[in-house]
């Protein structure tokens, strides 16, 4: 085998990096300023962007499609005339959807959360101003994956950073009344998420339109394509975030140690996270591309290079979880029972480190090669039929609390890696074999 391409690869993921890190502050800077706005704001606010996250998740996950989808076009030498109009009617369609589901929940569904009354109302408010912001954002993604997928990597994630500087002074202005603003709190800051999110937008269309020149040609085949690969993408993505959502919840109940530990713990995993996960993204370009040219080997030497740099900074990042729970745990607090509890769960954080990372991996190649139906129900049963049942009960019937759902997270990732690793080496030796029938 020819020598993998892993510097082409690090190099092309480092902007997709900043730019995921990006997305998460985001979230960051509306929590440090609600935090000094009142306790009541920063509680609804949070709870608030619990509840519209698979929501926005389900809607990027399906967008995951538009770069391998324009990588492979690009790889067959064909022009995509119609590529980035169909994705944006497909994004246009599935806000559509996204918004009344959440906007009939925030009517109808928040009574049955047992939330504290006061919190009912501002929760209802953010989400109903914000709801709109879905649309912006999944057409900043489409944009986001189109120039992906022509090495244009740069601009956009440039753009998330710089509008993470806007979002903090909009939050400031609105929530405190500053100018010629008045105050407005916890609708102050949804507000300030619609402009980010608009602005973002209109700043990549206006980009990809003078740089790209592109067609907005819609076509049936073309949103078909876009849908039935992007899809399983958005409901098993919306899946994922409901099993750590769901753990949180179940945490939750324990006690306000467990709870502490718990969110701190989940938000270095977050983070780490995001290493993996924008090198999943390159990898659904570089293999998608070289689908498209039926280059088998091209594609696993791509795929072996994502998997060997998502691996070893996971298996960097479990050294640290390992060697380091209570130093790491002590950036985030100084009370010591929040300390301890949370260094016992780091231990279990820390063994599915390495799964983790093989498994985002191969969800990216196997995205660029064009299967997400098989990885979408894999995920399903790992994670809710094993992982979270598993979990539950080794907290229950072994009082391992906390740890015993994150054991079980675990151990659903493991089988989840595993089973993805099967279905790519099958897929393409099925790939090696198709389009050695074409060549003869």
């Amino acid at each position: 085998m020819k020598k993998l391409p892993l510097k082409e690869v690090f190099v092309f993921s480092l902007p997709l990096i900043a730019g995921q890190v990006g997305q998460m502050l985001f979230g960051v800077g509306d929590i440090l300023v609600a935090s000094r706005y009142s306790n009541e704001v920063l509680s609804a606010l949070g709870i608030a962007v619990a509840i519209i996250s698979p929501f926005l998740i389900a809607g990027l996950g399906v967008t995951f499609a538009v770069g391998p989808i324009t990588a492979r076009l690009k790889g067959e030498g064909l022009k995509e005339e119609d590529m980035l109009g169909s994705s944006l009617l497909i994004s246009l369609a599935t806000g559509t959807f996204l918004f009344i589901a959440l906007m009939l929940f925030a009517q109808y569904g928040l009574g049955y959360l047992s939330l504290l009354e006061n919190l009912i109302a501002p929760i209802k408010s953010y989400i109903q101003i914000t709801a709109i912001s879905l649309y912006f954002l999944l057409f900043f993604q489409v944009y986001k994956e189109y120039l992906q997928a022509y090495g244009d990597t740069f601009f956009a994630n440039g753009t998330i950073l710089f509008f993470n500087v806007t979002n903090v002074l909009l939050n400031i202005a609105l929530m405190f009344g500053m100018g010629p603003f008045p105050e407005m709190g916890i609708e102050g800051a949804a507000i300030a998420t619609v402009l980010n999110r608009l602005g973002m937008a209109a700043v990549l269309a206006i980009y990809t339109h003078f740089i790209r020149r592109p067609s907005y040609q819609i076509t049936l085949s073309r949103v078909k394509e876009v849908f039935k690969l992007g899809a399983p993408i958005g409901l098993a993505t919306a899946m994922e975030v409901l099993v750590f959502s769901t753990v949180t919840v179940l945490v939750g109940k324990m006690s306000i140690t467990a709870s502490a530990s718990h969110n701190i713990v989940l938000n270095f995993v977050s983070l780490t996270f995001m290493v993996p996960l924008a090198l999943s993204s390159a990898a659904s370009v570089f293999v998608g591309e070289n689908f498209g040219k039926k280059d088998t080997d091209r594609i696993h030497s791509y795929a072996l290079a994502v998997l060997i740099l998502s691996t070893g900074f996971m298996l960097f990042t479990a050294f640290i979880y390992f060697l380091l729970p209570s130093a790491l745990m002590t950036i985030a607090t100084e009370d010591q029972g929040i300390i301890n509890y949370g260094a016992g769960l780091l231990f279990y954080v820390a063994l599915f480190q390495i799964p983790d990372g093989i498994q985002v991996a191969l969800w990216g190649i196997l995205r660029g090669i064009g299967e997400t139906n098989a990885p979408m129900v894999l995920g399903l049963i790992a994670n809710w039929l094993i992982g979270l049942p598993l979990g539950i009960y080794l907290a229950n019937s072994y009082g391992m609390e906390a740890k015993g759902l994150w054991a079980g997270l675990a151990i659903g990732l493991y089988l989840m890696s595993i089973g993805l690793a099967v279905i790519y080496i099958r897929r393409l030796k099925s790939l090696k074999q198709e389009f050695a029938l074409r060549t003869e």
